[in-house]
């Protein structure tokens, strides 16, 4: 972690020679935003995931987190109207991983 941040220390400015910006430091509506992401996408799915790890096996979990990429799709086709560009195959492939997901559970529930 130290070698990372002394070379973007050191990147920083050759960054910002290309990619001007007004302000380096977020204003209030941005902290609040920052700490908003960092408390529930990182604090709280980490206590759910240790949760669910006492109910679900750790490949089950893990098939799981298959379907981020998925979810980070619809939330584009939600809010910036990006689902021009996806063509059949897309759905095929969402179709695959969906189903494995799915299977999997059943088949995990099944055992249990």
């Amino acid at each position: 972690m130290i070698g990372g941040t002394v070379g973007l220390g050191i990147l920083m400015p050759v960054y910002l020679h290309f990619f001007p910006v007004a302000r380096l430091v977020p204003d209030m509506k941005d902290t609040i935003y920052l700490l908003l992401l960092s408390l529930r996408c990182t604090v709280a799915l980490y206590v759910i995931f240790a949760e669910t790890l006492k109910k679900l096996s750790a490949f089950t979990v893990n098939l799981s987190f298959n379907l981020e990429p998925i979810y980070a799709i619809v939330i584009a086709f939600i809010f910036f109207a990006e689902g021009k560009e996806v063509n059949a195959s897309f759905y095929v492939g969402l179709l695959f991983v969906a189903a494995s997901v799915v299977l999997q559970a059943i088949i995990s529930g099944r055992k249990n």
